[in-house]
Formats: C-alpha cells, structure tokens, sequence
C-alpha cells in the first residue's frame, strides 16, 4: 500500500515539474514586446528627471537644500533631462507618423460611422489680451487651484505649490 502512495506522489511531482519547465524548453513561445519599448523607457525616465527637478526646486525653497547643492545637482539633473529630450525627438518622429494614421483613420471611422461626412468643428481664436503686471493692491492668485494668496505667501495655503516671485510693479 506505501509503495502505491509513493507511486502516486513521484507521478504528481514529475507532472507538476514538467508543468513548470515546459515554458522553458518550449521554442515556440515569444517573448512580448511592445510597440516601442524605447520610446516608452526614455518618457518614463524623462518623466523621472522632471520629477526629480520639481522635488529639488521643492526643497531648495523650503530651505533643505544649500544654494550650491541645488546649483549643482539642478544643472546635472537638467542636462540628463535634456538627454533623454533629444534621445525622445530623434524617435518621436515615427511615432508621431502613427499617431497620424490613427487619427486619420478613426476621422475615417467617424464618416462612414454617421453615414455621412461630418465637418470638422472650427478652431476659434482666442483673442490676445495684454496682462498687465500685479501692483501691491491687486489680489494673487494660485495658478493650479485658483485659490486667493496673501502678498506675503510663498505657498498656496490650500495645495501648497509654491507660488512664483512676481515682482511687483510700482507706479
């Protein structure tokens, strides 16, 4: 009776095992690859540096970091981000052809979809307005929540991004 038991387990293990190496020794399975797994590789680290960059600007302000360390690692950081920039525009322009395609295509789509021809919505211009400079009376403003900012802030008080230097004009 034991040796029907132990018959039993070597036969799951072996079948367990040729379950997992299989794959392996399988030729016929490709690995997956993306469209372009450069292009994607240089946005994640570009996206990385710029992080890094605001994380930096972030400290340096709030006093974490001296004014050479930031001068120093501002201007490595910046040249990598520059790197990876030029390394994405020499690539970009096959895939923005594709991206050219697609859009073509699905405008194409959106025709025979309607039955027929659908006119492009017009762009509207926006007409320039001239901005005049903020004066010591004049309210701030956070330029991502919209939330008012005293004259003294150097950060939003409602989400906390730093608010820019403006000088203020006097009259």
């Amino acid at each position: 009776m034991i040796w029907l038991t132990i018959t039993i387990a070597l036969l799951l293990s072996l079948a367990a095992l040729a379950f997992v190496l299989w794959p392996l020794f399988n030729a016929k399975v490709k690995p997956y690859h993306t469209e372009n797994d450069e292009l994607s590789e240089l946005l994640v680290r570009k996206e990385g540096i710029m992080a890094a960059i605001k994380d930096l600007e972030f400290d340096h302000l709030v006093g974490k970091v001296s004014e050479e360390d930031y001068q120093r690692f501002d201007a490595r950081l910046r040249r990598q981000a520059i790197v990876y920039m030029q390394q994405i525009e020499k690539i970009a322009p096959e895939a923005t052809g594709l991206e050219d395609a697609l859009e073509a295509e699905i405008s194409r789509q959106r025709r025979t979809a309607n039955g027929k021809t659908a006119a492009a919505p017009a762009r509207v211009e926006t007409p320039k307005v001239a901005v005049a400079a903020p004066t010591a009376s004049s309210p701030r403003f956070c330029t991502t929540c919209g939330e008012p900012i005293s004259s003294n802030h150097k950060f939003c008080a409602n989400c906390g991004t730093p608010v820019a230097s403006v000088p203020i004009a006097s009259s």
